[in-house]
C-alpha cells in the first residue's frame, strides 16, 4: 500500500484507502494464521470500506459491507468459544480447521446460487446496470464469512473467487483497494494451504 500510494501521479494523498487498505490486509493474514486478532482490524476495514463504497455507488459493497461489520463481534465470540489450549500447540494455532462434507458442500453452494440470485434480482427491481454482476459478490462474500466463521477451510476458494471479482469491480477506481485484493488473492492461497495442513495434521 505504501508504494502504491507514494508512487502515484496525484497532487494529493488517498490516506483513507491507504488505511483501508492497510488494515484489510493485517486482517486476512491473522485469518490465515488463525488468529482471533483478525477480528478488531475487520472491524476497523469494514467500516472504512463501507463509506468507499458508498463514495463509489457501489451498492452491493455497501450491503456485503454492513454484513461484515456485523459479523466481527459474531466471529470474535465464535473463535474464542472454540479456542484450543493445548500444550505444545504453536501459539498462532488457536483453533482447529474443519473440512466441509460432500452435502455441506452442496448445501452452501446451494445457499451461494440463492443468495447470488436473490441479490440479483434485487438490484434488478431499483434498475441496476448490473445486477447479476453486483450480486455475485454478495454470494462469494456472503458465504465466505460463514464458513470463516464457523472455522472452516473451504472459506478460502470463497475469498479467492470474491477476490478475483472485486479487483474487476475496482479496476480504474481505487488503486489502494485493488491493490488489496491483490494481496487477497494471494494471502487466500496461503490461507488454504495452511488451513488444508490444519486438517490434515488434526
Amino acid at each position: 500500500p505504501l508504494i502504491l500510494e507514494f508512487t502515484q501521479n496525484t497532487e494529493s494523498h488517498d490516506w483513507v484507502g491507504l488505511l483501508a487498505s492497510w488494515t484489510g490486509i493485517v486482517c486476512v493474514i491473522l485469518v490465515a494464521e488463525g488468529r482471533a486478532s483478525n477480528y478488531l482490524f475487520g472491524a476497523i476495514n469494514s467500516a472504512i470500506y463501507l463509506v468507499l463504497s458508498m463514495n463509489a455507488t457501489f451498492y452491493g459493497e455497501v450491503l456485503t459491507t454492513v454484513y461484515f461489520f456485523v459479523m466481527q463481534p459474531i466471529g470474535l465470540y465464535t473463535w474464542l468459544s472454540n479456542r484450543i489450549n493445548e500444550q505444545g500447540r504453536p501459539e498462532e494455532s488457536h483453533f482447529e480447521a474443519k473440512k466441509l462434507s460432500l452435502i455441506d458442500w452442496l448445501k452452501y453452494l446451494a445457499l451461494t446460487v440463492l443468495i447470488w440470485i436473490g441479490m440479483g434480482l434485487a438490484y434488478q427491481s431499483i434498475h441496476s446496470a448490473r445486477p447479476f454482476r453486483d450480486s455475485v459478490t454478495d454470494a462469494t462474500n456472503g458465504v465466505g464469512q460463514l464458513l470463516m466463521t464457523r472455522l472452516y477451510r473451504e472459506q478460502w476458494i470463497f475469498w479467492i473467487a470474491t477476490n478475483l471479482f472485486s479487483i474487476y469491480l475496482w479496476w480504474g477506481e481505487n488503486i489502494h483497494i485493488q491493490g488489496m485484493y491483490w494481496v487477497y488473492t494471494l494471502n487466500s492461497l496461503v490461507g488454504w494451504y495452511q488451513w488444508t495442513k490444519a486438517v490434515k495434521e488434526g
